[in-house]
């Protein structure tokens, strides 16, 4: 096998087992994602997981990094870089992105980075700052000259954390509906004067 044969199969086998931990950690949180399940999943040696990540905390960290880069990928690839932007598009850009693998990953991985500091916190807070700039810079398009509503720092924050918030409840029970509860909040904001969906 020559070296860029090798090269091209161990980015393939790095890419499955992040997949897989991905899906473990999107289904389960980072317990159901032990080193044998994703193994298993991507169909790897577990001895692989070592290989390309130092350990299964180093998977995680991968994991969490690369959850909060799709999102960001999501959010650019949806949404005009310039331009008039309304509401109602990145709510259903947000929407998108909390039913997608990566999003259900930032509301299993969250209990667990609550609980002290250590690498998965790290790498939670990092990627949860960089898309709270993205969403900031979204925000500052939508209120810009719109007078009485919250600043756009406040607003990232509380459509994020109403993501989360919603994965985290559709966790504990599964009769939540992202959808419904996403649409309410979009009439939340209509009823308190937000931005209108053609503003």
């Amino acid at each position: 096998m020559t070296a860029g044969r090798r090269e091209e199969s161990a980015r393939e086998s790095r890419r499955r087992l992040l997949e897989a931990a991905t899906e473990l950690v999107a289904e389960g949180g980072p317990r159901a994602a032990s080193v044998q399940a994703v193994a298993d999943r991507a169909g790897i040696s577990r001895g692989s997981v070592a290989w390309h990540f130092g350990s299964k905390e180093g998977l995680i960290v991968a994991v969490i990094g690369q959850a909060f880069q799709r999102a960001e990928e999501e959010y650019r690839r949806v949404l005009p870089e310039s331009g008039p932007l309304t509401f109602d598009a990145l709510l259903d850009a947000h929407l998108a992105v909390v039913d997608a693998p990566c999003g259900r990953v930032f509301a299993t991985v969250l209990p667990e980075v609550m609980g002290g500091p250590g690498p998965l916190r790290d790498a939670y807070v990092r990627g949860y700052e960089g898309t709270r700039r993205v969403w900031v810079g979204y925000l500052e398009r939508i209120t810009a000259g719109t007078p009485g509503l919250p600043d756009a720092k406040s607003l990232a924050s509380l459509v994020f954390g109403s993501g989360v918030g919603v994965n985290t409840l559709h966790g504990l029970d599964g009769l939540v509906d992202r959808a419904e509860a996403f649409a309410a909040l979009r009439t939340l904001f209509e009823l308190a004067g937000g931005p209108a969906p053609d503003a």
